[in-house]
């Protein structure tokens, strides 16, 4: 059975990802991108509201033709999200991103059931995140 859980948080990617191999996770509007200079706590109140997951660019990678950024640095989200949309999103994320890239952070959550609290630590390469009890 799958819990809704609050999750919040900010991860680093280290180095910063391409935006080019993120696009198709954005394009569907599940996530949206920042505009340049954002920190990562004011992406953190951006991600307060829809969509709730909200990448951050690298300033030192400049942008594209159109003005995009070439690279993602930080991915914030503040959301109620059932377990699996988290586990699935952080695996495809993490296989997106390839082997020369990694997480730094870790997400909160707190889930239904009293004392359900906690945090997730994302991994590379394709792997599911790891949920932690407190």
């Amino acid at each position: 059975m799958a819990v809704t859980y609050n999750v919040t948080g900010t991860i680093e990617m280290v180095p910063p990802v391409p935006l080019a191999q993120l696009w198709e996770l954005t394009a569907g509007g599940a996530y949206r991108v920042a505009d340049f200079g954002t920190t990562a706590r004011q992406a953190l109140a951006l991600a307060s509201e829809e969509p709730h997951w909200v990448f951050v660019p690298d300033v030192d990678s400049g942008v594209d033709s159109q003005g995009r950024p070439n690279a993602i640095q930080y991915l914030c989200v503040d959301a109620e999200c059932r377990s699996f949309v988290i586990n699935d999103r952080f695996t495809v994320l993490s296989g997106w991103m390839g082997e020369a890239h990694e997480f730094d952070g870790e997400l909160d959550f707190e889930g239904d059931d009293v004392g359900d609290v906690g945090f997730i630590e994302p991994y590379c390469d394709g792997d599911a995140p790891e949920w932690h009890q407190r």
